[in-house]
């Protein structure tokens, strides 16, 4: 499709209604660790009405045994299903810019020359908040109020 990344990936996935909560944080982690593209779990409700969760992931296929051993090691589940799936994204670009709250970097989403997305990245809008004691919205306002004066002065 014109200009848009594709790709050809997996979701792996499994019903789990037996499993400490608490747990998904770690494994999620661990998922990521193995190149996991992204992880998320779904509620649902399973037989004789058993509140349970559908845990997925997205993975490129040379990265699906290792989320494959990771699955079965760390939940219950005894079996995990695939599915293959096309992925259009869009291109990917990150720009630093200075605030009041130092340097936070932000990504701009584009096809060719046409912006679709800027976001101020989370992690850097966070440890800025809190080093300077100010409310979080405040410093991704500022880092997009930035990058978009610094786009358009290009």
């Amino acid at each position: 499709m014109n200009n848009y990344i594709t790709e050809n990936l997996l979701i792996l996935s499994c019903n789990i209604d037996d499993f400490n909560p608490q747990n998904y944080e770690y494994i999620t982690e661990r998922l990521f660790q193995a190149k996991a593209l992204d992880v998320w779990l779904t509620p649902i409700y399973m037989k004789k009405s058993r509140p349970a969760n559908t845990l997925s992931v997205l993975v490129r296929p040379e990265n699906k045994s290792s989320c494959l051993d990771i699955i079965f090691s760390e939940t219950t589940t005894l079996g995990i299903r695939e599915e293959q799936i096309t992925r259009y994204s869009l291109d990917r670009e990150f720009k630093t810019v200075d605030t009041p709250y130092g340097k936070i970097s932000c990504k701009i989403a584009k096809k060719g020359n046409k912006i679709f997305n800027i976001s101020a990245e989370y992690a850097d809008c966070k440890r800025a908040a809190q080093q300077y004691n100010v409310p979080l919205k405040k410093v991704q306002q500022y880092a997009l109020f930035s990058i978009n004066e610094e786009l358009n002065h290009e």
